[in-house]
């Protein structure tokens, strides 16, 4: 008797409750699963992947003109043109120098202009040259145009700054 009541605890331990749904999901069921949880959260609201005219993603203003980094490498540039009166073998007009420089989308200079007194001069030519160098990250849009300013010194302004400094 003792063997019968032990054999029959045994069955009812080895068929105990069952819990279906164990078994792996096919390919078909995980997709109607995901897609029963996405139709439920449009049904609440809660769309958090909402990205609607108003919301600028990081590439969207990775994108755009860079004015910031712009600024240190016309800083930069500025600096080098700065040298040019020491550099050109011409005593020619100094000053504050107006530079115009159009940005093409690659990141380029497109276009440059020096204004007036400088124009057409060895110092003008030396300090577009200075600044045509730029180059910024590339961008989407229109093309920027940017005025920028380089304080050109005469020769004999640089030889006084020079000796002040010893």
């Amino acid at each position: 008797m003792k063997k019968f009541v032990f054999s029959l605890v045994l069955l009812a331990w080895g068929c105990g409750p069952s819990y279906g749904g164990q078994g792996v999901k096919t390919p078909e069921e995980l997709v109607a699963e995901q897609e029963a949880l996405a139709a439920e959260d449009e049904k609440r609201g809660n769309n958090d992947y909402d990205t609607g005219p108003d919301t600028e993603t990081d590439l969207e203003k990775k994108k755009q003109f860079d004015k910031k980094q712009a600024e240190l490498e016309l800083k930069r540039a500025a600096r080098s043109g700065e040298t040019c009166a020491g550099v050109v073998n011409e005593d020619g007009p100094s000053g504050k120098a107006s530079v115009t420089l159009v940005f093409a989308n690659d990141g380029h200079v497109k276009e440059s202009t020096i204004g007036a007194p400088f124009t057409d001069t060895a110092i003008g030519k030396c300090v577009l040259n200075a600044m045509k160098a730029v180059i910024v990250p590339s961008f989407v849009g229109a093309e920027e145009t940017i005025e920028w300013e380089v304080d050109v010194k005469a020769k004999e302004e640089e030889k006084k700054d020079e000796k002040k400094k010893k």
